[in-house]
């Protein structure tokens, strides 16, 4: 090998640890990006496939490897319309390619993200962070059962729920044992009330009768 083949394989290990340091400090810019997944790197050994009358020199070659089947940390908020998935799977997703009369225009192309930070925009529709819309399977209104197979964006509607008549009310309270009101007085029965042994009624916080002093 010769001055050139050395140089050579040190240039490739030199470029491929730089492609790992790019990869690390994109993930350290991310950190706090939602639903962002970390970057990997992979190092590949490259050599020659065939015995030669010379040696030749070997390369590294770093690749990217992404981490989206990995489950990240979820996290807990005040925002009712965020949602994480805690399991392998995916959102559905759509970009909006413009507006049409005021309403969103969308193309019926489908994008997968694990980003749930949707919020609800001026039209009704569930936004992510990133622009992107999301989308979900018709439901049959009155059976409440999935009437179709092709996704589509979900509007969610700001109308009034109509009013119904209140028919029956299931009420259950818990009552004390004796109705504790001001004017109550409590009255218990003892057998050793007084000093003289004879059984009567007294009330609460009274004091006994004293019995006379014994004479001489």
């Amino acid at each position: 090998m010769g001055i050139y083949g050395a140089l050579s394989s040190a240039v490739t290990g030199l470029r491929a640890q730089s492609h790992a340091l790019e990869n690390i400090s994109g993930n350290i810019a991310n950190s706090q990006t939602t639903g962002y997944k970390r970057m990997e790197t992979s190092f590949v050994d490259l050599i020659p496939d065939a015995p030669l009358k010379a040696q030749v020199p070997g390369a590294v070659l770093a690749q990217s490897r992404g981490t989206n089947n990995i489950q990240g940390d979820i996290q807990t908020s005040s925002n009712e319309t965020f949602i994480a998935l805690n399991t392998n799977g995916f959102f559905v997703v759509e970009p909006k390619v413009g507006q049409s009369d005021g309403n969103s225009v969308f193309a019926g192309s489908n994008y997968f993200t694990r980003r749930g930070d949707f919020e609800i925009d001026k039209d009704g529709l569930l936004v992510n962070g990133a622009g992107y819309y999301l989308k979900g399977l018709p439901i049959d209104p009155a059976t409440g059962n999935i009437s179709g197979s092709v996704p589509s964006v979900i509007k969610l509607s700001n109308a009034f729920l109509p009013a119904n008549v209140t028919k029956t009310i299931n009420y259950q309270a818990n009552l004390p044992q004796l109705p504790k009101t001001a004017n109550y007085r409590r009255l218990f029965r003892t057998a050793k009330c007084c000093s003289r042994g004879r059984s009567r009624t007294c009330r609460a916080r009274r004091r006994c009768p004293t019995a006379p002093a014994p004479t001489s």
